[in-house]
């Protein structure tokens, strides 16, 4: 599955449970992860696709595209950001994620490439 994400994705920030109502990193953080999800879902719908069995190993790639500054947010945190995005929606649960590529690029605009495979097919491509 490969899923073209637009608009800028908000690095995985920390919260309290007070926190997510009063900081406005938070606030930021869980609007992303909203926008992200409604994208996704649209994308699963669009295409046909159903969500990825329970207990599947995945291969996941993720490419995000950035203008101006490429080191403006810390890239393991954009990673936990979209798993924690595409959680419930393309796969169960992102502990059985088992491979992760990850890349910033500069480009004109914010764009997001997220690749989920199973590691069987990722396997079967590499044969």
């Amino acid at each position: 599955m490969r899923f073209v994400i637009r608009g800028k994705i908000k690095p995985y920030v920390r919260m309290t449970q007070r926190g997510k109502w009063v900081s406005e990193q938070a606030q930021e953080y869980l609007a992303s992860q909203h926008a992200i999800r409604l994208q996704l879902r649209h994308q699963m719908a669009a295409n046909g696709w159903e969500m990825l069995p329970a207990r599947t190993p995945l291969d996941v790639r993720m490419v995000f595209t950035v203008p101006n500054r490429l080191h403006c947010a810390d890239l393991d945190n954009q990673v936990k950001a979209l798993a924690d995005s595409a959680q419930g929606i393309v796969f169960k649960n992102d502990l059985w994620i088992d491979a992760i590529t990850a890349e910033r690029r500069k480009g004109p605009d914010y764009l997001t490439v997220l690749e989920v495979k199973t590691v069987a097919e990722a396997m079967r491509e590499l044969a």
